[in-house]
């Protein structure tokens, strides 16, 4: 075919030749020989086979394999990973597996790798193999490998056999991934934990290529213990820790085996109840039963528990940072399956770690006794003869409501109902019933049903807790009877009607609805009553379909703690009325379908049309201060233009000023008769209830005698201690130590999850407080803000020290005195740390005003830009402080006091004050923003006086840094505080701020004494 180049033609020519099987060949000496065609090589060259590597490493991480596998069809169910990383020491054939989201990520996870193997091992990296995918010629990683000195041998192009360790290692990972998924019956969203526990399984199991020993005992040069291993994906009881669960709550919850923990001498699970992946050293194994049967069986949870805070992850081995943390709240009817889509929200990220560094050193395996199939028997034959069964009727809410009304005593749900025992009885039905039907009583007897409403109270007096469930809220009587007022509530308020599901407009989404439970506190801490609440899962709405606007306004923190501040200086009532059913008095705007209530299905499959507003709608907090506006403005109130939560009524000497904030309301007022004329308005148009004087508002405690009017945070703070077990703690004096740093200690490691999941608590727990009546922790709350997503030790530390500074002063707050002659003084301070940031060496700006010497509004933050002098972050911190200064002048001209002569604001820095009053350009202030001249403006108008005051009388200087505690003490005193020791110095015990206004002096600061505030 190819002439003298055909090599093949040529020599089956010759054979034929030779066989005499053709004529008329004349056959050349040396016509045997062959030659190389390059056309026959260009189409037919095979490629070269690939020979057995006789070179192996000799020692451990002498070469190290590694490749990337994915992606998968479908994310991981924990953290949405697609992509999982292999990597291989030659020499153990030790593997470690993490998950990835993108590739992108590899870089930084060798890097942290490396760390790790090479401080376990004692050796270093000499050489890394790996394919020539981009994840591994990037910048970062090639310059990490040149400055480890590490070499890195790269497979040629499309040829993944040179790197076949590595893709060998990553076929049996998902082989066996894929063999104990198929085994467990759960869907592929699992992939994740099974590629996990199979290298961990891989590692510990002999191999021929090792002469009969495992990878791990090469790497440790210990023996594997395997005694923790369970066969993979399934069913489970975990203990659940005492200080978790209430009295009733069961002592176990059902999970899903997923592995063994490399952090600690624990299993791993996930928790069907809690939807999360958590650990537990106290486990039961049902190794025969996986999800899909135990969902089969009837098996379910008899209640949730409480979340943990020290959840750790399976994946997070010694060599990865913690993941991100979610958590969304469950639906309670039934147990959530793993296997649906919208249950793949965790309460922790996992991720994968090593599986050299298991803890081999395994914990005991408790396994509680279980009574006998007869025992089991006996009681519940015991139970069923005192208890006869009855039908259970369906009553729907309507007849129950009726029953309410005529004063019928309505038949709790279940309460004369036993279920019947299971004909077969399996471990786990016998692990169920262990569960709901022995309690903490010591006699472990059945508790009679007819009684079981008063057992439940009798265990709850110590320790009241809301219900977790419809059907433990159905169960108690007080909750029963809550949950019937909410819904005469919708009744009487025409909430809703129930109509057919066929009038539901076609792609309008009926939304669902659910309980929830919660306990009202007096003023002193103890109950007052049950409040249940029927709220819409607003977060199915979507927009443009269920809703459009949704903004609506609340009242700030400073309008309320002037109106106090104005209500202790003259003498005026200041009274709390509340709205109940507030969200249900607003007219919607739009057509939408709900629902019928948990356990108040009447079985008729209708839906309930939305007629008003409803508590969980989106727009039900705007469309109920509509309504409340409405209503104002009928009355002859006017709307405040500085806070629109705000309203003033004035009729000739009369005044009144109503403040609200949801549906919590106080009202101001010069007269009493006034006074009773709103109240019976307010009651005409809402179902209102009067609160008398105010003596608890928003989370603060408000007393009032005829010195003035304290509030505080005691009953806060002491709950607070409590959650985060420091109610024994030694208090300190301060809230930071002097000269505190939070970028300090760079190179210590960051917190596992659990930890920074407490120490976000903690932050959060202490800025409401620091917004209310806590000014002097505003400074050490926006320090330790900075790092609230990836904080230290060192961190949780200074969290925790402000917590026990709080310790010594529960009742410490801010005190609005009555002033002899009804004045009103506002007063302003201003101040800055230049270059506070050590980071970013950017100024800290701090400000607060007092009336009458007691402070009502105040910030401590960080400025937007870098000042170049001290002056510049006076100057930049004084503008924050007058825009503030202004808005706070004409809201208390609302007030009817105008403060004419303009509110003075006190600045310890004179440059600052002379580029404030006069237009001068300067070399180190021409590059200043415009923005920041809006000073001036103000300064000529008149709005501000600015006033020079002495660095130690300096109010703000406390909002700016940690000061030593005399100084503390001193700002403190100037924010009409007490200092929380009575060790201030004598000269500052009775420091006074002496303000010049023209010709007259005015003390505006108050003194404290042994003490107490006069």
């Amino acid at each position: 075919l190819g002439g003298d180049k055909d090599e093949k033609g040529k020599q089956q020519l010759l054979e034929c030749v030779k066989k005499g099987e053709l004529k008329g060949v004349e056959v050349k000496e040396g016509a045997g020989q062959q030659s190389k065609c390059p056309d026959c090589t260009s189409g037919k060259l095979p490629r070269t086979s690939f020979p057995i590597s006789s070179d192996h490493a000799s020692t451990p991480l002498e070469l190290v394999h590694t490749d990337v596998c994915g992606p998968m069809q479908t994310p991981d169910r924990a953290r949405g990973s697609r992509y999982f990383v292999t990597f291989l020491d030659d020499f153990s054939r030790l593997s470690w597996v993490t998950l990835v989201k993108t590739k992108d990520e590899v870089a930084k996870v060798f890097k942290r790798w490396i760390r790790y193997v090479e401080r376990e091992s004692g050796a270093k990296v000499k050489v890394l193999r790996s394919d020539r995918g981009g994840e591994y010629l990037g910048k970062e990683l090639q310059t990490f490998l040149e400055e480890k000195g590490i070499s890195h041998q790269l497979s040629v192009p499309y040829t993944p056999q040179q790197n076949g360790a590595a893709e060998r290692l990553n076929r049996t990972l998902t082989d066996l991934a894929r063999a104990i998924l198929s085994h467990a019956e759960l869907d592929n969203t699992w992939w994740g934990a099974a590629v996990q526990y199979a290298n961990w399984v891989k590692n510990r199991m002999g191999s021929k290529g090792l002469g009969g020993k495992s990878p791990y005992s090469l790497w440790t040069g210990k023996v594997p213990n395997v005694s923790m291993a369970r066969v993979w994906g399934c069913m489970a009881q975990y203990k659940v820790p005492d200080q978790q669960r209430r009295k009733l709550d069961p002592k176990a919850q059902w999970g899903i085996f997923l592995g063994v923990s490399e952090r600690s001498k624990a299993w791993v699970l996930w928790s069907v109840a809690d939807q999360r992946v958590m650990e537990s050293r106290d486990v039961v194994f049902h190794e025969g039963l996986n999800f899909k049967g135990w969902k089969e069986h009837g098996t379910s949870q008899s209640g949730t528990s409480i979340q943990d805070p020290h959840t750790a992850s399976i994946f997070e081995g010694a060599w990865e940072d913690p993941g991100d943390e979610g958590e969304e709240q469950q639906e309670e009817p039934e147990p959530a399956d793993p296997n649906h889509e919208e249950s793949r929200e965790t309460d922790s990220t996992p991720q994968p770690a090593t599986q050299a560094d298991a803890r081999d050193d395994q914990p005991e395996q408790h396994v509680p006794s279980t009574p006998s199939r007869s025992s089991w028997q006996q009681l519940l034959d015991q139970q069923l003869s005192k208890t006869p069964r009855t039908p259970m009727k369906r009553v729907t809410w309507e007849e129950k409501l009726r029953r309410l009304e005529e004063g019928e005593a309505t038949p709790l749900r279940r309460s004369a109902r036993i279920s019947q025992p299971p004909e077969r009885f399996t471990p786990g039905h016998i692990a169920r019933m262990h569960d709901h039907l022995v309690s903490d009583l010591d006699d472990c007897m059945l508790v009679d049903m007819h009684g079981h409403e008063y057992a439940l109270d009798v265990c709850l007096m110590g320790q009241v807790h809301e219900p977790r469930s419809v059907h433990e809220a159905l169960n108690r009587p007080e909750w029963v009877e809550s949950m019937h007022e909410e819904l005469e509530s919708h009744k009487v308020n025409g909430s809703f009607e129930l109509v057919d599901p066929a009038v539901v407009p076609p792609g309008l989404e009926v939304l669902r609805c659910q309980w929830v439970w919660k306990y009202k506190h007096n003023p002193d801490g103890t109950v007052e009553r049950p409040k249940s609440r029927l709220v819409v899962m607003g977060n199915t709405q979507k927009l443009g379909v269920h809703y459009e606007e949704v903004y609506s306004p609340v009242g700030k923190h400073a309008t309320l703690r002037g109106m106090l501040g104005i209500s202790a200086a003259l003498g005026l009532d200041i009274h709390h009325m509340d709205v109940k059913t507030a969200f249900l008095h607003g007219d919607l705007e739009e057509e939408l379908y709900m629902r019928q209530p948990p356990g108040f299905d009447d079985g008729s499959h209708r839906v309930c049309r939305l007629k008003k507003s409803i508590y969980g709608l989106k727009q039900a907090p705007r469309q109920w201060y509509l309504k409340f506006d409405e209503a104002l403005m009928d009355f002859g109130f006017e709307r405040s233009e500085c806070d629109p939560a705000l309203y003033h009524f004035v009729r000739d000497e009369e005044r009144i000023s109503l403040f609200l904030y949801v549906d919590d309301l106080l009202l101001l007022c010069s007269s009493k008769a006034l006074l009773d004329r709103v109240k019976e308005f307010l009651s005409s148009r809402f179902r209102m209830k009067d609160l008398g004087e105010v003596k608890y508002y928003l989370g603060m405690q408000i007393e009032r005698d005829e010195s003035g009017i304290l509030i505080h945070q005691e009953r806060y703070i002491l709950n607070m201690l409590q959650s985060f077990g420091l109610s024994e703690a030694n208090p300190v004096r301060t809230p930071l130590p002097t000269g505190f740093d939070v970028h300090a200690y760079e190179d210590e490691p960051l917190l596992r999850d659990e930890l920074v999941k407490l120490y976000q608590s903690i932050v959060g727990s202490l800025m409401y407080a620091c917004t209310t009546t806590q000014p002097q922790i505003a400074f050490a709350v926006s320090q330790l803000s900075k790092v609230a997503s990836c904080p230290k030790m060192f961190h949780l530390q200074a969290a925790k020290r402000v917590l026990r500074y709080l310790k010594g002063g529960v009742k410490s707050g801010i005190f609005f005195q009555t002033q002899p002659q009804s004045q009103v003084q506002l007063v302003g301070f201003s101040d800055a740390d230049y270059a506070g940031d050590s980071a970013s060496r950017r100024s800290h700006s701090g400000y607060v005003f007092c009336l009458n010497g007691a402070a009502i509004s105040w910030q401590s933050k960080r400025q937007p830009v870098v000042a170049l002098s001290t002056t510049e972050s006076e100057y930049i911190s004084l503008c924050q402080c007058i825009q503030e200064g202004v808005w706070l002048r004409r809201l208390f001209g609302e007030f009817g006091h105008d403060h004419a002569g303009g509110v003075p604001v006190f600045v310890d820095n004179q440059s600052a004050i002379a580029l404030a009053q006069n237009a001068c350009l300067h070399g180190r202030t021409k590059h200043m923003q415009v923005r920041w001249h809006f000073i001036r403006e103000m300064v000529a108008a008149g709005e501000v006086i600015l006033q020079w005051c002495p660095t130690n009388r300096q109010a703000a200087d406390i909002l700016t840094k940690s000061l030593p505690f005399e100084c503390h003490g001193v700002c403190m005193t100037l924010l009409g505080m007490q200092p929380h020791d009575d060790r201030v110095p004598a000269a500052d015990a009775g420091v006074l701020v002496l303000l010049s206004l023209a010709d007259s002096m005015l003390w505006v600061a108050p003194t404290h004494e042994q003490g107490g505030v006069v």
